[in-house]
């Protein structure tokens, strides 16, 4: 369950480098670090490894990545780094029948290590933050892209279950 380093490697490469869409709400935006979300760092100075630093703080610690079974903490980190800590841990919370507060703790640890099933767990949350991806406005910009990286995270996800 501690595949922080092989996950944050398939993140950089779905976030890319230094971008400035208009069309997207974040703004400036490095390694998939926003000025929006972080508006005191120099966006464009970011290094990878500044970037690590940041996922492994605010999004896999977050979202508990290393107490969740193999394929499902990629989905979760992913989904919150592309979404929010607070959407992909209630997407999750959802699917185990857990209160959904957007805060990963013992009781949705509880409740997905009773489910057992991290092969189910995994493609249910494929397919509800797919869902959530289409009911998005911006779809039409972007969902090409996050239906590609939802697809490659399944299928990351799956190597590591199997």
């Amino acid at each position: 369950m501690l595949n922080f380093d092989e996950a944050v490697y398939l993140i950089l490469k779905h976030e890319g480098g230094y971008v400035n869409n208009p069309n997207d709400t974040g703004g400036e935006t490095n390694f998939g670090i926003s000025k929006r979300a972080y508006p005191n760092l120099d966006i464009a100075g970011l290094t990878a490894f500044d970037a690590q630093d940041i996922y492994k703080r605010d999004f896999w610690d977050k979202v508990k990545g290393d107490k969740l079974p193999a394929g499902l903490d990629l989905m979760v980190f992913d989904f919150a780094v592309n979404a929010g800590v607070s959407r992909a841990s209630k997407v999750l919370q959802k699917i185990i029948g857990a209160k959904a507060d957007g805060i990963i703790g013992s009781k949705t640890l509880n409740l997905v290590n009773a489910h057992g099933d991290a092969l189910a767990l995994t493609t249910e949350y494929y397919r509800l933050r797919q869902a959530y991806y289409e009911s998005i406005d911006s779809f039409q910009h972007f969902g090409l892209g996050w239906t590609r990286r939802n697809n490659e995270t399944l299928k990351e996800s799956l190597s590591w279950i199997f």
